[in-house]
């Protein structure tokens, strides 16, 4: 549906092409692209839960979850790497999940912690 999206709704500068202007359109696709990258509520962060086959290397930078922190990825065929979080507003406590692995986070605010993956 996001590859539809892209192809016949949304010009080449990303906006939408359905007159009038309708700005679902413009941030649907992006928090459809952030939501299959990342997961986030106040209790817990899921990475890359949905990443496209086609999206097989790539990375983002200081996506903003819910509880204040900001969060960083690196994957490579399909497979994390390497995350690091930063509490940016306030202290940030949650649990992380990627797979079956999951990371405790408790952070005062300006830390930023750092992870490297290590798939067997």
């Amino acid at each position: 549906n996001l590859i539809a999206l892209f192809k016949k709704s949304t010009l080449n500068n990303l906006f939408d092409n359905h007159p009038p202007f309708q700005i679902d359109g413009n941030f649907g696709s992006i928090a459809a692209l952030g939501e299959m990258l990342i997961q986030a509520n106040d209790e817990r962060v899921v990475l890359l839960p949905a990443l496209p086959l086609q999206l097989g290397d790539g990375s983002f930078e200081n996506l903003f979850v819910p509880g204040g922190a900001t969060f960083s990825l690196k994957w490579k065929d399909g497979k994390l790497t390497e995350f690091s979080a930063k509490a940016v507003l306030c202290d940030y406590h949650s649990i992380v999940i990627y797979k079956n692995k999951k990371f405790k986070l408790d952070m005062v605010k300006g830390e930023v912690a750092n992870f490297e993956i290590y798939e067997e």
